[in-house]
């Protein structure tokens, strides 16, 4: 069965890969967060030799009815694309680590983050 979604017609699309990295900070650190994010990490993670494309940053606004907390943490999620899955792990390893490393000595040790990588399935 084919399916047409609005205007956007995907079943056609090549593969893409989205390489997911959620921070999980105190909620009272998040406009640190963010600035660290804008100012040090982003110029690191996209600069013009990059195979990372469109990066977009979200927040966790409530998961299994809780908000936000001290208690539970937030969460932000940084994603961002790429052509292959070889080039998501190479940026991963290559350009990635150096700024989770950064991101662990600035707001640990009560912050965490995970990564997990995606294929976009066509519908």
């Amino acid at each position: 069965m084919n399916y047409r979604i609005g205007k956007i017609d995907n079943r056609k699309t090549k593969a893409m890969y989205i390489l997911n990295v959620t921070f999980v900070i105190l909620p009272r650190r998040e406009e640190e967060f963010l600035s660290w994010m804008r100012d040090k990490a982003l110029a690191a993670l996209f600069n013009e030799e990059s195979p990372a494309r469109n990066p977009r940053l979200q927040t966790v606004v409530e998961a299994g009815g809780e908000k936000p907390s001290e208690e539970h943490g937030m969460s932000i999620a940084l994603q961002s694309e790429f052509e292959t899955e070889a080039a998501a792990h190479k940026w991963n390893d290559s350009i990635l680590a150096g700024v989770l490393g950064d991101f662990t000595k600035k707001f640990g040790p009560h912050a965490a983050f995970f990564t997990t990588l995606l294929t976009v399935i066509p519908l």
